[in-house]
């Protein structure tokens, strides 16, 4: 409790300034929506550069009526570098939500003037706002919590909304995406915990590696993290990229290595857009108090970094963007379909044997080996392909996916405005693969193959015409944020709306489905997506009957 207590004094500047309520509960409550909003609303009233933000054309709240409350902290300085600061996507992880409250207050005192000149941040501190407010001290037992309980992991619908990205089924994403839109942040830090790996780094951190982004720029978003994690050494603060131990099958660490290059996590989607992420993973097993004061000194660290390199991260923003305009000058650029760790260097880490009670729950440590080990902590692309010019979907789905490409920054045309002359292509399956259980509330479907000029082999109830062709909607790939299209409409994309069942009525027959089923959803436009032998010659095709 002298930790928390000190914790508490310190970071304040006379009584004027308002206190975060587990400050005034010496860190028996952690803060709800409510709480959250009292206290920020407070800090506005000292601070003329501190407003409620909501994006246009965002729900104001999740499906249940809890509201997403966001503030906008303008920049005193010119031309300053947008970021966005995510907390409590997680309820249970609770943590990076009190600490952000704790930064905008250092902010508006006036602690950090280099900071305040150089960025403009937007933070939403109860973005799971239905988890918040659904404290209970039965959630997340295995960590030390407030005696007033942390809430649920999950949204009212028992949904990951960190596996929503792509799909953008909740309300709480969609509030992100038209943030994207209208803040056009340069990056966005998303605030967790972990569920128990014993290491010991108190901080685990991870740059935006979601597949088929531009490599040169996951690559300067980790030296962001590297050299962040070097300021924080000499403070006391011990960090490293996140990932977890690699176990042999005597279940003795042989490697580290990192997981999840899925565009569908919050931190990982922003490559795809041309940002930097930042994963931010507390160790479970610190106290409440020192969870907090982790998160408070890594997030301004990574806004100090930001603010001393504002013009660096746009000069490097802008060259990926730059390198997909090139490719596509040099003819269609490939992409992979999955992305694997690989070897980055060898790092030294503990690793950390618990103390439990009866019941499981973390007590302490028992001892402590360090390990120097391989690290896999960045990541190799695998499996490229040839990318379409574009993609046609089936007019029948436009009314539910032109607001979801839309919701994206993704320009949709007319099937019309498609490139005539083009190879139209049917896609070809080999494999595919239903989940034999729900993941986030679907069945998902995985298919294998390829684009080909060739018709479909079975006949289709309802085959394509040209009348259809025209009135599909027509996304291009070469586009700004085409990379971001080929995911989302790619069939064999682990992450797209294929996968998130969009198109299952089309792409799945079962019971009391009877006759020949409808047309495939997709086409793509482009012989550039083929999979052609060597040398063989390319046709246009628009051999379509209306």
């Amino acid at each position: 409790m002298r930790i928390a207590l000190l914790l508490a004094g310190s970071l304040l500047m006379g009584q004027d300034w308002p206190k975060t309520i587990f400050e005034q509960t010496e860190f028996k409550q952690t803060s709800t929506v409510a709480d959250v909003k009292t206290f920020m609303s407070a800090l506005a009233k000292h601070t003329p550069g501190l407003k409620p933000y909501h994006p246009k054309g965002a729900p104001t709240t999740t499906e249940t009526g809890k509201p997403l409350n966001a503030w906008r902290l303008a920049a005193t300085g010119r031309d300053p570098l947008r970021v966005y600061l995510n907390g409590n996507i997680h309820a249970g992880e609770v943590e990076g939500k009190d600490a952000l409250q704790l930064v905008l207050r250092e902010l508006a005192q006036g602690k950090h003037p280099q900071l305040r000149k150089a960025l403009e941040i937007v933070t939403l501190p109860t973005y799971n706002a239905d988890g918040t407010d659904a404290l209970d001290p039965r959630n997340r037992t295995h960590q030390p919590n407030p005696a007033g309980g942390v809430g649920p992991r999950e949204n009212a619908f028992g949904l990951d909304l960190n596996r929503d990205m792509m799909k953008a089924a909740s309300a709480n994403v969609q509030w992100l995406l038209a943030m994207y839109r209208d803040f056009d942040p340069s990056c966005i830090m998303d605030l967790h915990t972990t569920n128990g790996s014993y290491h010991g780094f108190h901080i685990t951190h991870q740059a935006s590696w979601g597949t088929g982004g531009d490599q040169g720029l996951s690559r300067f978003n980790r030296r962001m993290l590297v050299e962040v994690q070097e300021k924080l050494k000499g403070q006391g603060l011990p960090t490293y990229d996140y990932g977890n131990f690699r176990m042999d099958k005597d279940r003795k660490p042989v490697a580290w290595e990192t997981d999840f290059a899925s565009p569908n996590l919050t931190s990982n989607y922003p490559v795809l857009e041309y940002r930097l992420g930042v994963l931010v993973e507390t160790y479970v097993y610190l106290g409440y108090p020192e969870r907090i004061e982790a998160n408070r000194k890594f997030i301004l660290e990574v806004l100090a970094w930001l603010a001393e390199h504002k013009d660096e991260v746009k000069a490097q923003q802008q060259a990926a963007r730059t390198r997909w305009t090139e490719a596509w000058k040099q003819g269609a650029p490939k992409l992979p379909l999955k992305a694997e760790p690989e070897e980055t260097e060898k790092a030294t880490i503990d690793l950390v044997e618990p103390l439990r009670d009866e019941n499981r729950r973390y007590l302490g440590e028992k001892n402590r080996t360090t390990l120097v080990l391989p690290s896999f902590v960045t990541y190799k692309d695998m499996d490229l392909v040839g990318v379409p010019t574009g993609y046609l979907v089936d007019p029948a789905y436009a009314r539910r996916v032109r607001p979801m490409l839309e919701a994206h920054g993704l320009k949709v045309l007319p099937g019309s405005a498609r490139p005539k002359g083009e190879t139209i292509l049917n896609f070809h399956e080999t494999e595919r693969t239903i989940s034999k259980g729900a993941y986030q509330g679907v069945f998902t479907l995985q298919l294998k193959g390829s684009w080909k000029q060739e018709p479909l082999p079975k006949r289709a109830a309802y085959p394509w015409t040209n009348q259809d062709l025209d009135q599909a909607l027509y996304v291009p790939v070469n586009q700004p944020l085409g990379r971001l299209a080929f995911y989302l409409l790619d069939p064999r994309s682990a992450d797209g709306l294929v996968f998130w069942g969009i198109f299952h009525s089309s792409l799945i027959r079962g019971s009391g489905m009877w006759g020949d089923g409808p047309r495939a959803p997709i086409m793509a436009v482009g012989a550039s997506a083929m999979e052609a032998p060597a040398g063989a010659p390319v046709k246009g095709n628009e051999k379509h009957e209306d």
